[in-house]
């Protein structure tokens, strides 16, 4: 570019043409349309693949880990069992909300069926996994649950890790920090309650 144009482009325009060249993945742009959710006119910040993928897998994860939790509540027989399961469906409904806000700023398209989209990448918790489940009860549906939860867990571990190592969206970002601390410490309960 000649010195004169650069001298010519505003400091904001120049810092952009200057930035631009400094990352080796595009960032994605979006605005939020006028009229969505706040959490959406939050989110319209850049994000990348790294992001878009975290937001995809987490809501798939963490509604699986609802739809898994669920079962315990009239299912499980140790109230320790019942207390973690209740907690990690306090935790994930707001965050599915959060992630589903996120996307949708994005203006990309939530996976059709979350449930399909986790088994299909991890293969952790099948559907023939949840109806073995829903068929147990009492101490056998607790090792069961315990089990799976802290394979869910762990596999939840590894997804936020990947974004905080590659994601770009501070909300993204925050997010799964946040996701990892949680799910490590559930990862320690479960592994308390499988040796208790």
């Amino acid at each position: 570019m000649p010195h004169a144009v650069l001298r010519s482009l505003p400091a904001a325009a120049l810092a952009a043409v200057v930035l631009a060249g400094c990352s080796d993945e595009t960032p994605r742009s979006q605005t939020a349309p006028p009229g969505t959710s706040p959490v959406a006119q939050q989110a319209a910040v850049p994000f990348n693949d790294a992001d878009l993928t975290f937001a995809r897998q987490t809501l798939a994860h963490h509604q699986q880990g609802v739809d898994l939790a669920s079962l315990a509540e009239t299912r499980a027989g140790n109230d320790q069992v019942k207390a973690l399961a209740k907690r990690v469906i306090e935790t994930h409904e707001p965050e599915i909300a959060r992630l589903s806000g996120l996307i949708e700023s994005w203006g990309q398209p939530a996976p059709d069926d979350p449930n399909m989209e986790h088994v299909q990448r991890d293969g952790l918790i099948t559907p023939g996994d949840m109806a073995e489940l829903a068929g147990l009860s009492g101490k056998d549906f607790d090792r069961q649950f315990v089990a799976r939860l802290l394979r869910q867990r762990e596999a939840g571990v590894r997804i936020a890790d990947a974004e905080t190592q590659h994601g770009r969206n501070p909300d993204a970002r925050d997010l799964a920090a946040t996701t990892s601390r949680s799910q490590q410490q559930e990862i320690s309960d479960l592994r308390g309650l499988q040796n208790g």
